[in-house]
């Protein structure tokens, strides 16, 4: 994932208005570096810690996250394109772009579309890229993630609060993000710490949440079901590999032109 950061990170250095830190952690403790500022933390951190440490360090109107494992061919794309929403939409508190592999389908989130401007607002995010105004950073401050490393539940609360003071939640429907459908950790674990997190809601936010789960249930799957979701998952990873193996050649290329 280091050179994955790195990649990610040298499109992005430089761009009017980005304060670039990457957050990250390694099994053998030594210190890395690449474009922007590198902040360390211990390799036992996962997701929800390293948000914590993005928050903490985050002095921007806007935090934008990208996890390392997302691919994209071009970054400073979606980084203007989340500028730009940001300064035209005054109540936007989280904004997205699509995510080729989720859970979070749009038959399960989609609220509202708005085609002539090319969002759509959602029921969910997911966390894999997605940006958080000022106001909303405010709220991710007053929780606790000690007991939640893994992250679960900081989209659904950074969502309830939207949901209940009159933010948008939207996702841009013209750029999709590639992310491999894996993870390096146990669910059960994450659903404990889910729960844990989730209770750091306040009474509306808690209301808000159980309108949202039952907005995005997802319908209960036959075998036929099971088989082709599957199915989807080995295409994801397949198209994930096609596309990380293009952005190798074209970084050798360029390394190769360099010389």
């Amino acid at each position: 994932m280091g050179e994955r950061s790195r990649r990610i990170a040298s499109q992005i250095v430089g761009m009017p208005g980005v304060n670039l830190r990457v957050i990250y952690s390694n099994a053998t403790g030594e210190p890395e570096h690449g474009p922007g500022q590198w902040e360390q933390v211990p390799n036992a951190c996962f997701f929800g810690a390293k948000f914590a440490a993005a928050l903490t360090s985050c002095r921007s109107d806007v935090l934008l996250i990208v996890q390392a494992d997302a691919l994209f061919a071009d970054w400073r794309q979606i980084v203007a394109r989340c500028q730009t929403r940001f300064a035209e939409r005054p109540r936007l508190g989280l904004w997205t772009p699509r995510i080729d592999h989720t859970p979070w389908t749009s038959d399960r989130v989609d609220v509202e579309s708005i085609p002539d401007q090319g969002l759509t607002a959602v029921a969910q995010t997911d966390g894999v890229v997605l940006a958080f105004s000022s106001s909303v950073m405010r709220r991710m401050r007053e929780l606790d993630y000690d007991r939640n490393n893994l992250g679960w539940g900081i989209d659904w609360n950074a969502i309830c609060h939207c949901y209940t003071h009159g933010l948008e939640v939207l996702r841009e429907d013209g750029q999709t993000v590639m992310h491999a459908p894996s993870r390096g950790y146990g669910w059960r674990e994450a659903v404990s710490q889910w729960h844990d997190f989730m209770g750091q809601l306040n009474d509306q936010e808690r209301r808000m949440l159980q309108i949202l789960l039952r907005f995005t249930a997802e319908p209960r799957r036959g075998v036929f079901g099971k088989v082709l979701s599957a199915f989807k998952r080995h295409r994801a990873k397949l198209r994930v590999s096609a596309l990380q193996s293009l952005l190798n050649e074209g970084a050798q290329r360029s390394e190769g032109a360099r010389q």
